[in-house]
């Protein structure tokens, strides 16, 4: 049975081989930095969902077939590093689910955010005018 929007608060967190591998590869500075990036997100999440989401950015537009929208986001964490993560409600357990893709340089986002959306929607992604 499906739970209410206000009983969810449970997180689910997963992560892909290539985000700990570059958490692994970041400075500890940096490293604390993805922590308490995400310790603020969650909290938003849990209380605000709204305010997260008007904090994380998109920086690719993706538009999917039938409507549909993407759940992938970037979060800065810190001044250089930006997270590469989905955000997809599941309302049959009562829980959101938290992807983590990559923890990336500023520079390599759209890079990495392009590879990881081809990677998740794959054949689901609309083509506008004529581009990839």
């Amino acid at each position: 049975m499906p739970v209410s929007p206000q009983e969810r608060t449970a997180i689910t967190e997963q992560t892909t081989v290539d985000f700990r591998r570059d958490l692994d590869r970041l400075s500890p500075d940096d490293r604390a930095s993805v922590v308490e990036t995400l310790r603020r997100s969650y909290e938003l999440l849990r209380v605000s969902p709204r305010s997260l989401f008007a904090r994380a950015q998109r920086p690719l537009p993706i538009h999917l077939k039938d409507g549909l929208s993407s759940s992938l986001y970037s979060l800065r964490a810190g001044h250089d590093i930006r997270l590469i993560v989905a955000v997809d409600d599941d309302p049959v357990f009562g829980q959101t689910l938290v992807t983590l893709f990559r923890a990336v340089r500023h520079d390599q986002v759209e890079c990495s955010y392009r590879s990881i959306a081809h990677l998740l929607y794959g054949n689901q992604i609309e083509r506008q005018n004529g581009a990839r």
